[in-house]
């Protein structure tokens, strides 16, 4: 009779703390998703700091609710800030990129170094590969529809994609920097870079099908590759160093 009657008392908090880490993580993901927006006028959409919470969540808490929180923490951002013919999209993509994040993180730390260390080699060149193909598509396409993209095209009015490519490069080196630094946050930095490329195609996947379909006529799906690109290293770049900590307060303990 006393097992019995303690089970409930075992089981409680853990499902009271899986609803808090989940509402916790998903109030992260919308208020950077929210706190800081670029509209890009090619796409519609907008550049925006949520990645990082993303990252944080999945990594220290786990995929499912890296999943949860990225799609629906997200979508919700979505909503609210008027960019709501993305949120079914994004329910999807930001809710897979979670899940990856997580879950690599996991099999990674499990791995060893030289995992790690083939990963991260493989992540890099697949991001460059991605980088590549998207600036020379975006050259011939916009030349063809503006005449001299590199002159008249700006992503987002004020930021052409000359700053984008430096921010690339940038927290680039720097995730690079943190993973041979502190192998502690390879499989975390690996895991972000790949995660955040399935949020790059996933986003241009979508919007083309939104151009196929009509919904929003007009618009360049491949101009928004390279600022989303920055936003995944910016947000890998944020979040590896936040998790880090966390795990080195979390162990001192």
């Amino acid at each position: 009779m006393e097992n019995s009657s303690n089970k409930p008392s075992i089981q409680t908090p853990m499902t009271a703390r899986t609803v808090v880490s989940l509402g916790l993580s998903t109030a992260l993901v919308a208020v950077l998703t929210m706190a800081f927006q670029l509209y890009i006028p090619a796409t519609k959409g907008y550049f925006n700091l949520g990645d990082a919470g993303i990252f944080i969540s999945a990594i220290f808490l786990g995929p499912a609710v890296g999943m949860f929180a990225g799609g629906v923490g997200s979508a919700t951002s979505d909503i609210v800030t008027g960019y709501t013919v993305f949120a079914p999209g994004t329910l999807v993509v930001k809710g897979i990129e979670g899940f990856i994040a997580g879950f690599l993180f996991r099999k990674l730390r499990a791995g060893g170094s030289r995992k790690a260390s083939l990963a991260l080699a493989g992540s890099i060149l697949a991001m460059g590969a991605v980088m590549s193909i998207a600036i020379s598509a975006m050259g011939s396409e916009l030349d063809i529809l503006l005449g001299n993209p590199f002159v008249q095209f700006s992503i987002i009015g004020v930021v052409g994609w000359e700053m984008w490519t430096v921010l690339l490069i940038l927290f680039g080196l720097v995730l690079v920097y943190i993973a041979i630094r502190k192998g502690a946050s390879s499989a975390a930095t690996i895991a972000s870079a790949i995660a955040g490329l399935e949020m790059v195609a996933g986003y241009f996947i979508y919007e083309n099908l939104l151009l196929a379909l009509g919904i929003l006529p007009g618009i360049l799906p491949i101009a928004e590759v390279v600022p989303n690109l920055a936003q995944a290293l910016i947000g890998a770049a944020v979040a590896v160093p936040t998790v880090d900590q966390i795990i080195r307060a979390t162990r001192a303990k």
